[in-house]
């Protein structure tokens, strides 16, 4: 006993006066064992909100995706291309596509759809441009909203609503659709995208 005792601090050795033999050996071991650093409740909330917020699985799809969604419940506004002010359908898909994937689009729907590569709708991946002609002349364009997969899009509609999630398959869009471009490269990671060639 004199041996483990010597081994202990001098504090360590006033404790173990008033212990039984078995308590000391226990007290002189968390005493002398060494201290591992151990992160803060605040400091694994940091570190959480980090990891979240650098998402390296993401594609440039997956964003263009996520930032038209978040755009819903946006007041519709003609003209509007800002999340402050509001949207129209192109002002919304020209936000997106300018803010997150760095591509500056056409500004009004009949321009944005005689660019980027012709999608058939069978082919529609997340983050392409569906069109619809929603006026009396059936044939020009003039609405787009961006695919999000499951055959639904997001859009800023028409005056007095906000932007929303459709299907496709609804009677009134499907009678109006009037095909689908992509602008970014089906596997496109980079965030300083470029247009994909025109057809």
């Amino acid at each position: 006993m004199k041996t483990f005792l010597q081994s202990c601090s001098a504090r360590a050795r006033y404790a173990l006066r008033s212990v039984t033999q078995v308590g000391a050996m226990a007290l002189c071991l968390a005493v002398t064992a060494p201290a591992y650093a151990m992160p803060t409740p605040e400091a694994r909330a940091s570190l959480k909100g980090l990891t979240e917020a650098i998402d390296f699985a993401q594609s440039m799809r997956d964003k263009l995706v996520k930032a038209g969604l978040e755009a819903v419940g946006t007041p519709y506004v003609w003209g509007g291309d800002d999340p402050e002010d509001g949207f129209d359908c192109s002002g919304l898909v020209a936000f997106v596509y300018r803010e997150i994937a760095s591509v500056e689009l056409p500004r009004r729907a009949s321009e944005q759809r005689a660019e980027g590569k012709k999608v058939a709708r069978p082919e529609l991946e997340p983050g392409d441009l569906v069109f619809f002609a929603t006026t009396r002349r059936r044939n020009v364009v003039s609405h787009v909203g961006i695919y999000i997969g499951d055959n639904q899009f997001v859009h800023a509609p028409r005056r007095g609503t906000t932007v929303r999630i459709d299907n496709l398959d609804d009677t009134y869009w499907s009678k109006r659709y009037s095909g689908a471009r992509a602008y970014v490269a089906p596997e496109e990671m980079d965030a300083s995208s470029t247009l994909v060639a025109q057809k």
